[in-house]
C-alpha cells in the first residue's frame, strides 16, 4: 500500500491513529495538522504532526500506524515539542508526483 497524499490526510485532520509497534499496547496518536511546504508540477512536501499521550514519549523512528480507512503503515516520526497537552509528532513526506 502507497502512504497517503497531502490531500487524504488534510481530510482526517482530527482522526486517531494507532501505534502498533510499541512495547505496551496500540498508543494512539491524533492527526492534528498538515502543513504544505511545497507543490509543483512534479513534486509535493508537507508534513503532518500527531499529538500523543503527555505520560508517554517515543523517540525518533519508523513506527507502524493503523487507521482504519488508510489501514497499516509505516512512517518515520521525529518528536518535536512537549506541550501540556502532550508529546507532538512530525513526518514529513516528499513526493515525486506522476505526471
Amino acid at each position: 500500500m502507497s502512504l497517503p497524499a497531502f490531500s487524504s490526510f488534510t481530510e482526517k485532520t482530527g482522526a486517531t491513529f494507532d501505534v502498533l509497534n510499541t512495547s505496551s499496547a496500540p498508543l494512539a496518536l491524533k492527526l492534528t495538522r498538515v502543513v504544505e511546504h511545497a507543490r509543483t508540477e512534479t513534486n509535493e512536501a508537507f508534513s503532518v504532526f500527531f499529538l500523543g499521550p503527555a505520560n508517554v514519549f517515543m523517540p525518533q523512528g519508523t513506527r507502524k500506524l493503523r487507521h482504519e480507512q488508510f489501514g497499516e503503515m509505516e512512517i518515520f516520526l521525529v518528536p518535536v515539542a512537549k506541550t501540556n497537552a502532550g508529546f507532538e509528532y512530525e513526518a514529513v513526506f516528499n513526493y515525486i508526483l506522476n505526471r
